[in-house]
Order: structure tokens, then sequence, then C-alpha cells
């Protein structure tokens, strides 16, 4: 047709470049007639190269930083002996080596114990939990007994809890009278029963240095007696296990002792008064300097104290022979559907927990 160039025919592809739906960073180039590409921009190239580069430069940041912090918070010298160190990642190996299996074996046991408790709606709450912390806490030596024990106070309410879902599993669907509960606190208010829980004997609590000799026993006593301190002179004679706490033994009675296969010696500890010493004396092929740090007085609670005790220690006298051997079948039962992964080879036998837990009652 005249008039019309080859550009104009409708049926020939166009050689222009289409300029609509090219995003921004990208640019067009042609392959052929009427056939266009976008491809990104050299200035969109770049950046996504720095980009890049900027990743890569940041992981390696990250991982030298790592390592240093893992320097400077791991291999720090804990203590060093004639030259040869130790380590802080010496130390969490070697202490990770001797108790990790047994707290990996409680955390799976207290773990599976907690959700078969909250299974059968018997996990205590804060309340019941608080209560209970407020009982342990009136007993003359509570906090002696933990000291000793070497837990702290929220450990030791860990256990309680553990323990209270453990009673109220053993109490599900069991009542008691008045009178049943009178009677168990009479049971437990007599002098003559050594478990009871509401009458405390006198008691005392003493440090110790316990030596195997009376040469050894005399020449600690020369030690304080020039001024040495105790726990210096416990650390350096004293072969009782009872030094680990610097001599601090576990609070007793009359009776409940190693003084106790010593008459005398037991009245003399017994005789004395906090701060006082005695020593050496002999008993269990022993020779002993003691001093009294603590002393109880024979002590009853009355009843209206201990009211909510009394109660529980009767519901689990009925409870226990009533509920036990059932609820350990049906928490075998949840334990075999439970699973349980070990990530590590070290701790296999931690596949295979014990949920057996003596009741203090």
């Amino acid at each position: 047709m005249l008039g019309r160039t080859k550009d104009d025919d409708p049926l020939r592809p166009s050689r222009s470049a289409p300029t609509d739906e090219v995003p921004p960073g990208y640019r067009l180039r042609r392959l052929g007639p009427g056939q266009w590409v976008a491809e990104p921009s050299r200035y969109l190239v770049f950046a996504l190269l720095m980009a890049a580069a900027a990743f890569a430069l940041g992981g390696v940041a990250g991982a030298l930083a790592a390592r240093r912090y893992y320097h400077r918070t791991a291999t720090p010298m804990v203590v060093i002996v004639n030259g040869t160190p130790l380590r802080r990642d010496e130390l969490r190996f070697r202490c990770e080596r001797r108790y990790g299996i047994s707290e990996v074996k409680r955390f799976v046991a207290d773990e599976l114990a907690r959700q078969y408790a909250v299974s059968k709606g018997c996990w205590p709450d804060d309340g019941e939990v608080n209560a209970a912390m407020e009982r342990e806490r009136s007993k003359p030596d509570s906090l002696e007994q933990l000291a000793v024990a070497g837990i702290t106070e929220e450990e030791f309410r860990d256990r309680l809890r553990l323990e209270l879902a453990e009673v109220k599993l053993l109490i599900r669907n069991v009542e008691v009278s008045p009178e049943e509960v009178r009677a168990f606190y009479a049971r437990n208010i007599d002098p003559a029963n050594p478990g009871a829980r509401f009458h405390t004997p006198d008691r005392v609590q003493v440090s110790a240095i316990g030596v195997p000799s009376a040469e050894l026993a005399r020449q600690a006593l020369s030690e304080l007696v020039r001024g040495v301190p105790w726990d210096t002179v416990v650390a350096r004679y004293s072969v009782d296990p009872s030094r680990e706490l610097n001599g601090l033994m576990v609070p007793f009675a009359r009776g409940e002792s190693v003084f106790a296969t010593d008459p005398a010696t037991e009245a003399a500890v017994f005789g004395m008064l906090p701060g006082e010493r005695i020593g050496p004396v002999r008993a269990a092929r022993k020779w002993w300097l003691l001093r009294c740090s603590a002393k109880w007085r024979a002590q009853t609670r009355p009843f209206e104290d201990v009211k909510d005790e009394a109660r529980l220690g009767a519901l689990l006298l009925k409870g226990i022979p009533r509920n036990r051997d059932k609820m350990e079948e049906d928490r075998t039962r949840f334990v075999r559907r439970s699973t349980v992964r070990i990530f590590d080879e070290g701790y296999a036998e931690a596949a295979e927990p014990n949920l057996t837990r003596p009741i203090r009652w």
C-alpha cells in the first residue's frame, strides 16, 4: 500500500521496545524481531552482589564473635596448681560426667510424674505448695536440714510439689471422720513413737572435728586454743564426712547420732549450750572436738496448729493401702505409652525412668 513503511505493517513484529510492565531496576534486551527480555540492570546486579558479600561477611563476623565469646567465657582458668591449670570448660565437663546422668534421669522422672499427675487432675497449685512450705518452715530445724542437704529453698519447693502430687493421687476418693483425724494426731504426739510428726524431742546440732586418734585430736585442740579458725582446723584434721560442710552435722535427737555409741559422750553433747565446745571425746571409733551450733527443746505442736496435717495423714493412712497398687499400675501404663527420645548415647539409660517416690508420712 502506498505511503506505508515496513514498520507500519500490523502483521510484522514491532522493532520498537515495549515501555510498559518493566520492573524497577530492570532493563530490556532485544532477542530478535519483536522479542524482548527484561534483565537486571548493572546497578541491581551490583546491589545483589554487595548484599551477598555483606551476608557472607556477617556470617564470618558472627562466627568469630561466637568463638571469641566461647574463649572468653569457657576457657578462663579456674585454678592453677604448680603450673597445671584447670579451665572452666574442663570443670564443666567433669561435672557433667559425674552428675549429668543423674540429673537427666531426675528430669525425665520428674517430668513424667508431673504429666501423669496433670492427666489425673492431681497437680498441686501454688496455694497448696505455699501452704506446705509454711508447714515445713514451722519445724524447728527446717533451715538447718536444708543447709546440710545442700539444696536451695527453690529446689526444695520443686520436690515438695512433686510429693504433694503423689499424696493427692493416693488419697483420691478417700474420706475420713473427725474421730480418725484425732486418733492420728494422738498417735503422733506420743513421745514413745519414734516417728511422731507432731512431737519433737530434744534436738541438737553440732559442728564436729572427727579424727582417728587421740594424738591428732590434741593437735587439733592446740590449734583452736592458739586461735586458728574452726573451719581451718576442720579442713586440716577432720576425716568425718561432715568436713564438706565445715563440720556441720545434721540435727539429731538422743539415739540418732554416732555419739549414741557412748552414753557419756551423748550426755555431754546434749549438755552443751549453743557456742560451747567439748572434746576430745571418744565415740564410734573416733576422737571428736564438738561445738554446739543450735539446740531445740522438746515440743508438742497443738492440734489447732496441725489439724490440716493430721487430716492429710489420716487420709494417707487409708488411701495408701486402698489406692497405691492401682495407681502404680495405671502410672506404669502411662509411662510405657510415653515417648522419651535420647539424643546423646551417654544418657541412654535415662530412657527407662524410675518413678518410685517415698512418701514422708
